[in-house]
């Protein structure tokens, strides 16, 4: 049986409740129900995602812990470090490092995925100590993360938070190119950005691999949580989701653009309500909830399985292209209707696929013609399938460590 070694700086919840967890967990989880590939992980952990969690779930065979650093103490860290906050924040003290590496430098793995650029100081400390061929170690990117920064310093009012994002940008531009250039191999959930990442190191061997998650039918529907959405907004003919992390801003400035311009026309043609669900609210979206009746928040919800029950639209209005939208991609394996701004399909590879629009009354007209059946979604749903089909995925991934090519 084949075994590869994750390793992960960002915490991993399990149950998977954000993106990025997401993206992590249900690889190892698909690698192991479709392929019989084993999987160890090295993590951080905090008291909101405790390792054990990941541990109890059966889908890893060892998972490595650590905990992660002091906010404060990193943040001070940072002004005289050349590595970023982040990456202080999310590395692993030597005592532990000592513990890992006497296990893992026994262990013969078949490939090593480091995740994120966070991932570079242990990187650092570990490459020398595993027992590999160079070209089967794998840089799997959710996003490019400097420009991810770029954007949040563009995006951001806050004076502080812009200083701190611009000069994260500016720090984390260097490291990231060059840790990129460490690579023969690399992986990106996002399709927009491959050209980047060849235009960064165009010696490795670039490759689009989406994320892979479960369809609605393998999960247990939550009649009790249901009932209790439904208690709030049952009495809407029709019922439009929004979710995301509602503290990053092109989350909650996206979402605040369709619920005043977007969804006022809809209003007027439709009973329908807009709900938004989300972790740890702006007070943006909350004063946006607190003035309109028909606009309701959920926060911090365990699971988001009943929303897309109950939804007959789920709209992705985001600005920004970085990355992949992973709440795009969940909601069309649960088969439910989305209509997008094209900026945001762009990472998914389905601006041609998922019916998009850049202005309001445009977009307000998709809505519509979706919530009254004038669009054909079987075809969208068809292609989305073909393009999201969790073997196929997988398949193109074990090209790069069993064939050692890739296609």
């Amino acid at each position: 049986m084949k075994k590869i070694l994750i390793v992960s700086p960002v915490p991993v919840s399990y149950p998977p409740k954000d993106g990025y967890s997401m993206v992590v967990f249900y690889r190892s989880y698909f690698l192991k129900k479709l392929a019989n590939i084993e999987s160890d992980i090295i993590v951080s952990e905090n008291e909101k995602y405790p390792a054990k969690n990941l541990g109890d779930s059966g889908v890893f065979n060892n998972v490595f812990s650590y905990a992660m650093n002091g906010k404060w103490k990193s943040l001070i860290k940072s002004f005289y470090s050349r590595n970023i906050y982040y990456m202080l924040k999310f590395d692993i003290n030597n005592r532990l490092l000592e513990n890992i590496i006497s296990y893992i430098k026994n262990e013969q793995y078949d490939a090593v995925i480091f995740d994120h650029s966070y991932s570079y100081p242990l990187y650092q400390k570990l490459i020398k100590n595993i027992s590999i061929d160079k070209n089967k170690v794998i840089y799997w990117s959710q996003n490019i993360d400097y420009m991810d920064f770029k954007n949040l310093a563009d995006e951001n009012q806050n004076l502080f938070k812009k200083i701190f994002y611009w000069i994260t940008y500016k720090k984390l531009k260097k490291i990231e190119i060059n840790y990129i250039n460490k690579f023969s191999k690399i992986c990106s959930v996002s399709k927009h950005e491959i050209k980047f990442f060849k235009d960064m190191n165009p010696i490795a061997k670039v490759l689009w691999i989406p994320p892979v998650f479960p369809t609605l039918e393998n999960i247990n529907k939550d009649q009790e949580n249901l009932n209790e959405i439904l208690s709030s907004v049952g009495s809407y003919k029709y019922k439009i989701l929004f979710t995301g992390g509602l503290n990053k801003s092109s989350n909650f400035i996206s979402a605040i653009w369709f619920a005043n311009k977007v969804f006022p026309i809809i209003k007027k043609e439709l009973n329908t309500c807009f709900i938004i669900v989300g972790k740890d609210p702006s007070k943006e979206i909350v004063n946006l909830v607190d003035k309109n009746k028909d606009i309701f928040l959920f926060p911090n919800v365990p699971s988001m399985e009943s929303f897309y029950e109950i939804s007959d639209l789920v709209v992705v209005p985001l600005f920004n292209p970085a990355g992949i939208k992973l709440k795009l991609i969940e909601a069309l394996k649960y088969k439910k209707k989305v209509v997008a701004r094209p900026e945001a399909l762009l990472g998914a590879g389905l601006e041609y696929v998922v019916p998009n629009a850049t202005e309001p009354e445009d977009f307000a007209k998709k809505c519509i013609d979706t919530l009254e059946g004038r669009i054909n979604y079987e075809v969208v749903w068809k292609k989305f399938d073909e393009m999201y089909d969790n073997k196929r995925i997988l398949d193109k991934f074990l090209i790069m460590f069993i064939e050692d090519q890739f296609r």
